[in-house]
Parts: structure tokens; sequence; C-alpha cells
């Protein structure tokens, strides 16, 4: 069974939305779940990136070859669109 990914001009927002939260979209998984959360009365984007090297930017994978990731989270600049629905929650 296959995922249903965003159209392409969904796409095209959200790449928009996370470069304006000066995040970068190729560094985020096309399957990643985002999330805003509130501390401390700051909002926050909560997400998955890809691990890349400094030097080549290629994604650096585990020792079994599957691509390395981690936690990310950066303060909320822009809002996201509606449509997207990212949960919200607090931390």
């Amino acid at each position: 069974m296959s995922m249903l990914g965003p159209t392409e001009e969904q796409r095209q927002a959200i790449c928009a939305w996370l470069t304006a939260n000066n995040i970068d979209p190729n560094t985020v998984p096309l399957h990643t779940d985002l999330s805003i959360t509130e501390t401390g009365g700051q909002r926050l984007i909560e997400y998955t990136e890809y691990i890349r090297d400094e030097k080549t930017g290629n994604v650096l994978a585990d020792g079994q070859g599957y691509a390395r990731m981690r936690g990310r989270r950066v303060p909320c600049i822009e809002e996201p669109p509606t449509w997207l629905n990212i949960p919200e929650g607090s931390s």
C-alpha cells in the first residue's frame, strides 16, 4: 500500500512555510510529524530532520544503512496554513 503525499501545490506551500520559519525543507523527511508546542510563552515547531555531512551535504546513514535523523525544535515565526492541521500541545 502506498502513502499518499501532498499535491504539488500543497508541497510548495509547506516548503514556503518551513522556509519562512528558517527550516530547510530539504532536511525534513516527507512523512515526518510536525507539531507546535508552547514553552515559556514561545511557540515552537517540533519536527524531525535528516542529519547531513557538513562538507558534502549528503544524508548520513547509521550502521544499518538507514538515514540518520534527529528531533528539532525551532521558534514558530510564521503560523502554518490552517489546512495543514498541525497538532498543538504544550511542552
